[in-house]
């Protein structure tokens, strides 16, 4: 069994927790304040901004609480890293920057590397059963 004890199920759950409240906070920056961000994802060249954005951000919103919920976890984190490859790539391209720009946005490419590899983890772990989760999966 992959959770063996009471320390794994809490670690596993503060995983979950951590993970998804560091991708929900993202969702709501970008749904909270919009203008800018499809503003933003406009001057990088994100088709059909003014739809894409809150629709990915809703969707990453939903990928967080399902993760965190336990509910089709496999569907939330695979919604959670579809979202992010390609956003990874276009909006955090620190290789055509120079200076403070570059490093910024090396940050933000870095920071999303670490999110998909975390969703990754949660989809791999998505036909176990989870502690301390809801339970609803496909």
């Amino acid at each position: 069994m992959v959770f063996d004890s009471a320390l794994s199920e809490a670690a596993f759950l503060l995983a979950r927790l951590l993970f998804a409240l560091v991708v929900g906070y993202l969702a709501l920056g970008n749904l909270l304040d919009l203008e800018s961000a499809v503003g933003y994802a406009q001057s990088k060249g994100v088709p059909l901004a003014g739809i894409s954005v809150p629709l990915g951000s809703l969707g990453l919103l939903v990928g967080a609480l399902s993760v965190l919920a336990g509910v089709y976890p496999a569907l939330g984190a695979l919604a959670v890293a579809v979202f992010l490859v390609p956003i990874t790539v276009i909006m955090h391209d620190f290789w055509t920057m120079d200076g403070q720009d570059r490093q910024n946005e090396q940050i933000h490419f870095l920071k999303n590397v670490g999110l998909i590899g975390g969703a990754l983890v949660f989809l791999s772990l998505s036909t176990t059963a989870w502690p301390l989760a809801a339970g609803i999966g496909l």
